[in-house]
């Protein structure tokens, strides 16, 4: 009964091509036992159990130039310290991708809430947002990619996070949230008067703020905090002709019985 195995037999058996193995051959990590007669290269034991200390340290980023360092001289300790620095890289990804997936969901959630708006003004009640101040813009200035250049570093996921604009003496003020430091403004926990909408000039924003002064008014809406014009830019994705908004103003909760059905 033979005892050992053919390259093709051994790729099978550890679900690697055999372009792999002679590639880790041509790099000096992993040699047949020997060459039979007919010039087959035959692997044992030993060489599945090399093969496998091999994949175990591709699977943990080691590169192929390196392998033969490491199972030639690494100590216990040297290997300690290799499986916890991989730990913790795994560890970073996974948190990385969990905030992936909330940002999916947020997206989704976004998109949900937009298609059963019909350009309607509603009512949400919204938990204590904290604001940092990204730069402001006078009055007679236009927002442009020089700006945002200018003011690098831009916000973490600057494009992914919603940016609140506000006006305030004279000026354009660009904030985004902030979970951590000092806030420059603080929306407070309360209920809003919203409305989403989409736009590709700021003439088209100037008029939703003048519309939802009057219909404030009209309504007799009681505001308590400055208009803040919210983009959305993530939504872009499912139309990329215009950015979608949400136009906000606290109200007082005196007024919200008059809406209640549309509270989210």
């Amino acid at each position: 009964m033979k005892k050992h195995i053919t390259i093709s037999q051994l790729a099978q058996l550890m679900n690697v091509s055999v372009h792999q193995l002679r590639y880790f051959e041509e790099k000096g990590i992993l040699y047949p036992l020997y060459t039979d007669e007919n010039q087959y290269r035959m692997y044992g034991l030993h060489e599945i159990y090399q093969l496998s200390h091999i994949l175990m340290l591709r699977k943990l980023n080691i590169p192929v130039g390196q392998i033969e360092e490491c199972m030639t001289s690494y100590t216990a300790d040297d290997y300690n310290q290799l499986l916890e620095h991989s730990l913790q890289k795994v560890q970073d990804e996974i948190a990385n991708l969990k905030l992936l997936e909330q940002f999916i969901h947020k997206v989704l959630k976004e998109h949900h809430n937009l298609t059963r708006q019909n350009n309607e003004y509603r009512i949400k009640l919204l938990d204590t947002r904290h604001l940092k101040l990204w730069f402001a813009l006078e009055s007679d200035q236009e927002l442009t990619a020089r700006n945002l250049f200018e003011q690098r570093p831009a916000p973490p996921q600057l494009f992914e996070n919603d940016l609140h604009y506000l006006s305030d003496s004279g000026q354009l003020k660009l904030y985004y949230e902030t979970t951590s430091g000092t806030a420059d403004y603080i929306l407070e926990e309360g209920t809003y008067l919203y409305k989403h909408f989409s736009a590709t000039e700021d003439a088209e924003i100037e008029h939703q703020v003048q519309q939802l002064e009057h219909y404030a008014t009209q309504h007799q809406y009681e505001c308590l905090s400055k208009i803040i014009v919210v983009e959305k830019s993530y939504l872009s994705i499912f139309d990329s002709n215009e950015l979608q908004y949400e136009i906000q103003v606290q109200i007082s909760d005196s007024r919200r019985t008059l809406h209640e059905s549309t509270i989210l």
